[in-house]
């Protein structure tokens, strides 16, 4: 008789192949002959909510992707608010409960609702802000951001919760005591995933496995084994925050789905029992660093599942370093004790490994011609080097970071809370800024110029100019309402015209400080940085006295600032 762990089959209804798959998250419970199991993911916003409720109650409206998690904030405000818990939405999609205050209308999805109650809800809220709420009635709407947006855009007596709702769009700091937006869509995804994976790989929920006669050939079991342990579970938050700095959301639904998938690669209790010998060697190929990126996963499910392309990116089995392939190749017999322990650690005969074929590949890979050993390039090397990354000490391979295909990560990061480091790479800002602008090869300076690709200059900006900059680099604040941590910058140019400053933005404009050429990462950043040369040009008033342009220096083969003056008859 087979011996199921009802854990696995919570995680399977995440499975979005599976027969058990569940679209419904709202709660994220799972029931299965006697065992229930609920994921506690505690979130700021949540916190926020019920303080704000309980204590000084305003309207509010949570926006965000489908999966962000409105419906259940919904549910929490409820159950934390009130005397009853909600067992199940009415059909309606709208429940009041009394406040200490008032009483709070809760509307879990606008777009659920017809035209007619929409526009009577919003009416209603509309009347309840301009008040005040002087009748005592608050409101908590979770809405999609276009769906409402443009139901209001459609009705004139809507204007004055249209603007209202418009200004909270621009910045959350307009929110005040009286209405608020909270936009889900702010939230960064790595604040997430440590909690999940602690939660879901609590050896409490695995009690089963372990008394299990096949342990030691299941790759689910191997899966909680790995991302148990600290080493790889920061690696894997590291790559979450990869896509934090990137400016992308991946929503709570997706989140999941990932994860879970990391864990089983799709596989049941039921799989692992009644495998044969060559479903055990596929079942090997689902090790946790492969569905991270969606390796050896049906096409379908690399389709349905956005964490998985959006993490394609950072794949860093793709990227090849030397002194990191050279140990994978030729580790086992480096000469050095503690390199081949290591080794023999990382590459040895676990499941992944498929119970040491591996070593046996290496060694006639060594022993033979390498046309004649395709298979250990083709198909183990981008898999071993994405184990080492997640794997190997700290201590080891200052290389590692080198692996993913981003230079910057490093200087990127370590710009944060620290004033001086910011101050130290704004003249590389500046000087890829002004590359991008003309796209030339600009002679470094200390002054960002408004120009164009005609290399005319409109104005000049300086770093610093009489000891006080024209030009500041901030980085962004983390919030008090929801989980949201420091994730980019803003330069900023006379306290008026703003650049945001992603990972993809920095990156761009450091290889283009660097020397490097325009590439594919243009398509990411070229819009921005057109409009705000446009705006620099717009902002600026030009020299009429002098014509200021870039001109080649023949000996080093860059442009330089130049100044022409003008005959008085010509100005």
């Amino acid at each position: 008789m087979i011996q199921e762990n009802p854990f696995v089959n919570y995680l399977d209804q995440f499975n979005i192949l599976s027969p058990n798959h569940s679209k419904i998250y709202d709660e994220y419970t799972h029931s299965d002959e006697g065992f229930k199991y609920e994921l506690k993911v505690e979130t700021k916003i949540e916190k926020y909510l019920v303080n704000i409720f309980s204590n000084q109650p305003r309207s509010i409206i949570l926006t965000g992707n489908a999966g962000d998690g409105k419906t259940r904030l919904c549910r929490t405000v409820h159950d934390n608010c009130s005397n009853e818990i909600l067992e199940k939405w009415p059909a309606s999609g709208i429940v009041e409960i009394t406040l200490p205050s008032g009483r709070l209308r809760i509307v879990k999805d606008l777009s659920e609702l017809t035209d007619e109650i929409i526009e009577r809800e919003l009416l209603q809220l509309q009347k309840c802000i301009q008040f005040n709420h002087n009748e005592g009635v608050y409101y908590l709407i979770a809405a999609n951001e276009g769906k409402l947006t443009k139901f209001l855009s459609q009705r004139e007596d809507l204007s004055y919760l249209r603007n209202e709702v418009r200004e909270r769009f621009k910045s959350h700091k307009n929110n005040d005591s009286i209405f608020s937006i909270h936009n889900l869509l702010d939230v960064t995804s790595s604040t997430y995933l440590e909690k999940v994976l602690e939660g879901w790989n609590d050896e409490e929920n695995w009690k089963v496995c372990q008394q299990c006669s096949l342990n030691n050939r299941c790759i689910i079991y191997l899966n909680h084994n790995k991302t148990s342990q600290q080493i790889v579970r920061e690696r894997l938050v590291e790559q979450y925050r990869l896509v934090d700095f990137l400016d992308t959301h991946i929503t709570i639904r997706e989140m999941l789905i990932h994860i879970s998938y990391l864990l089983t690669g799709g596989y049941t209790c039921k799989d692992i029992h009644n495998a044969k010998v060559q479903e055990l060697k596929e079942q090997g190929q689902r090790v946790y660093y492969q569905n991270f990126y969606g390796h050896n996963s049906p096409s379908v499910a690399f389709s349905e599942m956005r964490a998985m392309r959006i993490f394609r990116e950072l794949d860093p089995g793709d990227n090849s370093i030397s002194v990191i392939d050279d140990f994978i190749i030729n580790g086992d017999i480096c000469g050095f004790e503690e390199l081949e322990l290591l080794h023999s650690d990382l590459f040895g005969n676990g499941l992944d490994m498929q119970f040491g074929y591996l070593r046996q590949q290496l060694k006639h890979y060594r022993d033979y011609s390498v046309e004649n050993n395709d298979e250990l390039i083709e198909f183990w090397i981008k898999r071993l080097r994405r184990k080492l990354y997640f794997e190997i000490p700290n201590d080891i391979f200052k290389e590692r970071m080198n692996m993913i295909p981003l230079q910057f990560v490093a200087d990127y990061q370590e710009m944060f809370n620290n004033d001086k480091r910011r101050m130290l790479k704004i003249k590389d800002i500046i000087n890829g800024l002004n590359k991008a602008f003309t796209k030339r090869l600009i002679q470094n300076s200390d002054s960002l110029y408004a120009a164009n690709e005609n290399l005319l200059i409109s104005n000049e900006f300086q770093f610093r100019n009489k000891n006080k900059s024209s030009i500041k680099l901030i980085q962004d604040e983390n919030r008090e309402d929801l989980d949201y941590i420091s994730s980019k910058y803003t330069l900023i140019i006379e306290d008026e015209i703003r650049l945001p400053i992603n990972l993809s933005m920095f990156e761009y404009l450091m290889r283009l400080s660097s020397g490097d050429l325009f590439h594919i990462l243009k398509e990411d950043v070229e819009i921005l940085i057109d409009t705000f040369k446009n705006e620099l040009i717009q902002f600026s008033e030009p020299e009429v006295s002098a014509l200021e342009l870039f001109t080649i220096n023949k000996e080093t083969g860059l442009f330089a600032y130049t100044s022409i003056d003008l005959p008085e008859e010509e100005y």
